[in-house]
């Protein structure tokens, strides 16, 4: 529900606070340029310390940075440089425990459950997205932007308490003696030998890029092309979070999936034409039903099945760090943001959506159609 609430207040934060969508993009680049920076950093402290503790302490840092930008909000004394700060910390913070997210899913189940656990785990964290989103829109809306805030670092500490209640986690035998180079190497070595590994990552790290940005800017999409307030992009994010939630029910009564390939291409084609769909509808109802398809193809069915396909291709003692490159791709997301933001200010938002969208299919029919890797792929398992 954090997670889901966050870039909503802080878009309308920007806005609130420049008026302008272009400095919107600038504060999203500012938060996923860390991002990019420090996941593989986060990849190698996720293969040698303890993943639960790393998720912990950096639960709590968010906390603080959020009350520390609530305080100021409320007080007056907040500036744009503020945001900006605090933006990059928080960026460099999920950069840091973003492989660890989801390396531990993987430590808490057995092999032949993981694509369930996965699709579990999304379907945890798209509920959030339904959830959060119209939560933080609603109390902007009727309270403030300032109190959004003191909401969210309570919710970011309520979910630090939670991870407190695990146990029974495996040992980690993080290679603690070699060096850092040695071990980000070491993390590349299994994505460089495998074509299946660099196939899904590639497709997910354009994906991410072209077609996931949206999210990000949909305060500036909401107020300019739809004239509707923080309340109604609560809503439209609603409606994507809630597809997501659909899409990845399906994918787990689905259980162990043969054709998790041919699902994964099929889930990034009907993305694009949805988002293209929903550029360039006028109207909020169409809208908002449109985003329920575009959820369900996206976090629904394929982050799920990449994230599959990369912990059932990787070994344990390196997967932290294979996965910090797979976490490039929020990174990436964020960094969409701008170039996305910047295009509409000079084009239009229809345009600049449809471009994303078609670029993220050429780049997805490429890698994962024309290639022929992940046919291969299939055929090998029979």
């Amino acid at each position: 529900m954090a997670q889901g609430m966050q870039f909503l207040i802080l878009g309308w934060l920007i806005l609130d606070t420049t008026g302008s969508s272009y400095q919107l993009g600038l504060v999203i680049f500012a938060f996923g340029l860390p991002n990019l920076i420090f996941a593989l950093l986060g990849g190698i402290i996720a293969d040698r310390a303890s993943r639960l503790s790393l998720l912990i302490s950096t639960r709590l840092c968010v906390v603080i940075l959020i009350l520390v930008l609530a305080t100021l909000k409320t007080t007056g004394f907040l500036e744009i440089w503020h945001i900006y700060a605090v933006v990059v910390l928080l960026g460099t913070i999920q950069g840091l425990n973003g492989a660890a997210r989801m390396a531990i899913v993987a430590d808490l189940v057995h092999r032949d459950h993981l694509m369930n656990a996965v699709a579990l785990h999304s379907m945890v964290n798209q509920t959030g997205q339904i959830i959060g989103p119209a939560m933080a829109g609603g109390i902007i809306e009727f309270l403030g932007i300032a109190q959004s805030l003191f909401v969210n670092a309570g919710l970011y500490l309520s979910g630090a308490i939670f991870l407190l209640f695990i146990r029974g986690l495996p040992d980690q035998s993080g290679a603690s003696k070699s060096s850092v180079l040695e071990d980000l190497k070491a993390g590349l070595k299994p994505i460089q030998s495998t074509p299946i590994l660099y196939t899904v990552i590639g497709m997910t790290l354009a994906f991410a890029f072209f077609a996931v940005s949206y999210r990000n800017v949909m305060p500036g999409f909401g107020k300019e092309v739809l004239d509707i307030g923080p309340g109604g992009t609560g809503l439209l994010l609603l409606a994507a979070g809630l597809g997501s939630l659909i899409g990845s029910l399906i994918l787990a009564s689905l259980g162990d999936h043969r054709s998790k390939t041919k699902l994964l291409v099929t889930s990034v084609s009907l993305l694009s034409l949805f988002l293209v769909l929903f550029a360039w509808s006028q109207w909020f109802l169409v809208s908002w039903v449109i985003l329920l398809f575009v959820g369900a193809a996206s976090f629904g069915f394929f982050t799920p099945l990449a994230t599959t396909l990369i912990q059932l291709n990787v070994a344990p003692e390196v997967r932290g760090r294979v996965l910090s490159i797979f976490q490039l791709a929020p990174a990436l997301h964020y960094l969409g943001g701008l170039p996305l933001a910047a295009t509409a200010n000079i084009l239009s938002w229809p345009i600049a959506l449809t471009g994303s969208a078609i670029m993220s299919l050429v780049v997805a029919l490429w890698l994962g159609v024309w290639r022929g890797t992940l046919r291969e792929y299939e055929t090998n398992l029979i």
